[in-house]
């Protein structure tokens, strides 16, 4: 977001020097007052920014287009490894024969039942979700797999352990809390109710609807898998939208 108003505040200073210093030297051109060196040098300073941003646009964009085949071309390779996966094997068991063994009468003993105490809850036991979190009209930016998550963008593995999301060869950088998810070492970020994504401190900022998030401006639009747990969707909303 702060990027987008650096770019679109660069482009108006750009065009308010090339508009302003292009009218003076028209005007003073056309009333005989001669070359205005203040016009002259406000319309090359113009020029020369407006120029400078069109390269580097050129350059951003002609990058993402090559990411995006990357991208494509590491999704395909790994469909093509998960269909060659070999297929089960069938085992022939021999069938035994063997007579049958007399049964042995025993005396009646009173029956006892015992119960299996109650196994507490491992990593294992939830319903993770896998797949891609794309960026619609760009491409795929973090990836899951149950309790992991690829951030493609940098290359950086997050693990998601009980309540706390580490950065693989680092350390804690968030803290989950209900529905609630803060920074390891700093304040609570965003909190998920419903369907709606919200800036604990600013209100209303994304949603979830269906395979998508997307947020309150319809600016940043997200593939998501539609069943991803709480965990794993509070861990996805901190790496896409960042502090704040």
């Amino acid at each position: 977001m702060r990027r987008q108003y650096f770019y679109w505040t660069y482009l108006v200073l750009c065009f308010v020097f090339i508009i302003y210093g292009g009218y003076n030297l028209i005007y003073n051109f056309n009333h005989g007052k001669g070359l205005s060196i203040i016009s002259l040098v406000m319309l090359i300073i113009g020029s020369v920014l407006l120029i400078i941003y069109l390269i580097l646009f050129l350059i951003t964009y002609l990058n993402k287009k090559k990411r995006v085949k990357q991208d494509e071309r590491v999704i395909e390779e790994e469909s093509l490894i998960e269909e060659k996966k070999e297929e089960p094997k069938p085992v022939e068991e021999e069938e035994k024969k063997s007579e049958p063994e007399p049964v042995k009468k025993t005396a009646p003993r009173d029956e006892v039942i015992y119960e299996r105490s109650p196994r507490p809850q491992s990593r294992y036991d939830i319903d993770w979700a896998s797949g891609y979190i794309l960026l619609v009209g760009y491409g795929p930016v973090l990836r899951l797999s149950e309790n992991r998550i690829l951030d493609m963008r940098n290359n950086t593995y997050y693990r998601i352990e009980g309540n706390i999301v580490k950065q693989e060869g680092s350390g804690p950088v968030f803290e989950i809390n209900g529905r609630k998810i803060k920074s390891a070492f700093g304040g609570y970020l965003y909190e998920i109710s419903g369907s709606n994504v919200n800036k604990v401190f600013g209100g209303f900022y994304a949603s979830f609807s269906g395979n998508y998030l997307t947020t309150y401006d319809s600016k940043e639009k997200y593939e998501v898998p539609g069943s991803m747990t709480i965990q794993q969707q509070l861990a996805v909303v901190a790496l896409l939208f960042g502090a704040y």
